[in-house]
């Protein structure tokens, strides 16, 4: 049966670290339900499309200043699965991380196996 799952993927800068994370979850997601957005218009856009299934998104967040320019799409991003990737573990990013209400929060530092797993336990859930 074909999944209606949309997983969205969002960095606004490309990395070492946002080729590594997007390679994962094209090992785990098929083309047509991953989109790669790169831009805080795009991701908007793609937030107001309708689902039937609310989408997972991730967000690889480079440096704060990336939180601070998603704020305006908190109410939309309170309304999907979502997955933060921050840069640092400091108190102002994670107080500020919070405010987006993150199903999952995790650091850039950290072993994206970890993340891997998170993101294969969703996706058995909606295949289940």
């Amino acid at each position: 049966m074909e999944s209606d799952m949309h997983v969205f993927l969002y960095f606004s800068e490309i990395g070492r670290i946002g080729n590594e994370l997007q390679s994962l979850m094209e090992e785990l997601f098929p083309p047509d339900q991953l989109f790669v957005l790169n831009s805080v218009e795009n991701l908007s856009l793609k937030l107001q499309e309708p689902w039937e299934k609310k989408p997972i998104v991730v967000i690889l967040v480079y440096k704060k200043d990336d939180l601070l320019d998603l704020v305006s799409l908190r109410e939309q991003l309170h309304l999907i699965r979502l997955i933060l990737v921050l840069p640092d573990a400091k108190e102002g990013t994670i107080s500020l991380a919070h405010r987006f209400r993150p199903n999952y929060l995790t650091y850039i530092q950290r072993d994206l196996n970890e993340l891997k797993a998170v993101l294969q336990k969703i996706k058995g859930s909606e295949d289940g």
